[in-house]
């Protein structure tokens, strides 16, 4: 079965003609088509059966959507790891830091993070600009962070900097759903996902550079010119987002010039015959969103990525980079450039996983060789006293490849719920957040600052969730199964 439009196929002229909604079983077929492979060679950008047309339409989506969302996301990690590198590069003994103040401004940011993050989800679906709006206002606060001169300063620039980028990811895998079918949808949200590590590696770099060129500029401190730097790269991004991010192709209208009316028509139904349907919106309050509890997605798919997040804690909170500096070995310019090595060898593990899973059309088996793979090398730090130092070594390079399956997750979500936009958005935005609620309060228990470089709990804690996610990920890949049987025999 043919999944896309080849160049026989007529496309409507005009918003209007796609307008009209399929039949609950034209689109469970449609949806039934959408989920099954695609020919394509691994490494082909296009499916053998793309058009002409729909070659161009995608290159153009490409370049609207991944560059805004690539260099935001880049940009947005570079303030994520700033935290890290200007604690250990002055902002401690600066501002009289002592205790466990790097985790409870991490906790600040993340409590902003998740409380904002559904409600903003659910508006930048109906409102896309809302979306470049906060990228602008995130770099205004990331800014402010170089003035701080207290820990209360800089924990209310941080609670504002995760206020304002809650709904970012959440809402570009909003986005990359409405745009991409099943078999291109991974690709993109691996791309997408490598600017995490772009960002993170830019960040050690421009750390290294900015302490040896700037500290003391104009008075101020080297860690303060990270948030300066940070915001002068941010604040472009925004306004570029204004004038290019296209939104979904349901909100486009005759004002937006970069894709023609045919280009838009094609977006739309493209879509439509994998079983996406337009977007109603949330005007109908709780009548409408009650009908997302009656269906498993919002149970499990919510609590899906707790087990998972609880794994990645080395990477995000500054274990590794702790570590690193215990060992007495480096200066700060050189700490700050080794910490790239995470995310460096991450890339890799985002590119392979995200191509892989579009070429299989699963995600659980990838999933299930990195959490063996994460299992048998992170054990070098509960094994603390018996590891030599190259294990530790192999396990802070590996460490990013549990971050690396969240593009799998999230496209993973956009293809089981690809029929409901509105559930789709509200569920994506509840996986990250319930995922955040723990991700805030979990650290305060077992990766506290004072427990490092060991971090002895933190580490265990680590190995038991890489586990409890695999068995999560069973369930997900078990009751979508159940899904599309039942679709198939029509009991749905």
């Amino acid at each position: 079965m043919s999944l896309v439009i080849d160049s026989k196929t007529p496309v409507a002229s005009s918003v209007d003609d796609v307008s009209d909604e399929p039949s609950p079983t034209t689109s469970r077929a449609n949806y039934l088509a959408g989920r099954q492979p695609v020919q394509r060679k691994w490494y082909a950008w296009y499916a053998d059966t793309d058009s002409p047309e729909e070659r161009r339409l995608i290159a153009k989506m490409d370049l609207l959507i991944m560059s805004f969302a690539v260099l935001a996301y880049w940009a947005k990690y570079i303030d994520q790891g700033n935290l890290t590198n200007a604690y250990v590069s002055g902002m401690k003994e600066d501002l009289g830091f002592y205790g466990n103040q790097l985790v409870q401004l991490q906790t600040c940011f993340n409590v902003a993070y998740t409380v904002f993050m559904i409600p903003l989800t659910l508006l930048a679906a109906e409102y896309p600009k809302i979306i470049p709006a906060c990228e602008f206002m995130w770099g205004i606060f990331t800014l402010l962070q170089y003035r701080a001169n207290s820990f209360g300063e800089l924990a209310a620039y941080r609670f504002m900097t995760g206020l304002f980028e809650s709904s970012f990811f959440t809402s570009i895998h909003y986005v990359l759903g409405s745009w991409y079918r099943t078999d291109e949808l991974g690709r993109r949200a691996g791309i997408f996902y490598v600017a995490t590590c772009l960002g993170t590696m830019t960040t050690g770099f421009l750390a290294s550079g900015i302490i040896r060129h700037l500290d003391g500029a104009h008075g101020l401190a080297g860690w303060r010119w990270l948030y300066i730097v940070c915001s002068v790269l941010t604040l472009p991004i925004g306004i570029f987002g204004f004038v290019f991010f296209p939104s979904t192709p349901d909100k486009l209208t005759d004002a937006y010039r970069w894709l023609t009316a045919d280009e838009k028509a094609l977006a739309r139904e493209r879509m439509r015959r994998i079983g996406g349907k337009p977007a109603i919106g949330f005007g109908g309050g709780w009548t409408l969103i009650r009908r997302f509890f009656y269906r498993w997605h919002i149970y499990v798919l919510g609590f899906f990525l707790v087990p998972w997040i609880l794994t990645c804690q080395p990477s995000g909170n500054g274990a590794y980079t702790l570590w690193i500096k215990s060992l007495g070995k480096y200066s700060t310019a050189r700490l700050n450039e080794l910490t790239a090595i995470n995310p460096g060898v991450g890339l890799f593990f985002i590119l392979f996983y995200a191509f892989l899973s579009d070429q299989l059309q699963t995600k659980l088996p990838i999933i299930l060789f990195q959490g063996v793979l994460a299992f048998s090398l992170q054990l070098a730090f509960p094994l603390w006293d018996r590891s030599s130092t190259a294990y530790k070594w192999a396990a802070v390079a590996t460490g990013y490849g549990q971050n690396a399956v969240a593009p799998l997750l999230y496209s993973w979500a956009n293809e089981i719920c690809r029929e409901d936009a509105e559930e789709r958005a509200f569920v994506v935005a509840v996986m990250c957040a319930m995922s955040n609620v723990f991700a805030t309060w979990v650290p305060l228990l077992v990766w506290q600052t004072v427990d490092g470089p060991e971090y002895h709990v933190g580490y265990i804690f680590t190995q038991v969730f890489i586990v409890v996610f695999m068995i999560a990920a069973s369930f997900v890949w078990w009751y979508d199964k159940r899904d599309q049987k039942r679709i198939t025999q029509g009991l749905v």
